[in-house]
């Protein structure tokens, strides 16, 4: 009766890294693919209220995407940097962060003065879709993970 009842357990325990990383990329995977997809219905936005009622879908499916999917991903990124380095990795990640919005806002813009708003967001829309190409297809190990286990890495 213990045996059973320590077995599940025990199972569950020794799984846990393995299903946390496969599912946490599965994830990743979904929600990075679906975010990807939706500003390309901005395109499509006509006058009036069906116009009205395109942008409000898009807008809740691009805010329930990317609210499931930044979370997730930042968690991805920070289990692969050691803790000595979060610090310098965050501060990174928020001046490039920045630093990229500014920038393509302003390209965008240009490039919406040069030729159409519907164009620029057509085109955007269009580069977006190849995103969910750049996420992780698999797990990734940190480093420190590497140096308790040398043996299985070389």
């Amino acid at each position: 009766m213990a045996l059973q009842q320590s077995f599940p357990s025990t199972a569950f325990r020794i799984n846990l890294p393995l299903q946390k990383t496969y599912l946490l990329v599965l994830s990743l995977l979904i929600t990075g693919t679906l975010r990807a997809c939706w500003p390309l219905g901005l395109a499509f936005v006509g006058r009036g209220a069906s116009g009205l009622a395109l942008i409000m879908a898009v807008q809740f499916g691009l805010v329930m995407c990317c609210g499931t999917f930044n979370p997730v991903l930042a968690t991805f990124r920070l289990e692969q940097i050691a803790a000595d380095r979060i610090t310098r990795t965050l501060s990174a990640w928020s001046i490039t962060s920045n630093l990229a919005t500014a920038t393509l806002t302003a390209l965008w813009g240009l490039l919406a003065g040069m030729t159409s708003p519907r164009i620029a967001i057509s085109i955007a829309g269009i580069l977006l879709l190849a995103t969910p190409l750049l996420l992780p297809r698999r797990g990734c190990r940190r480093e420190s993970d590497a140096k308790l286990a040398p043996s299985l890495t070389s």
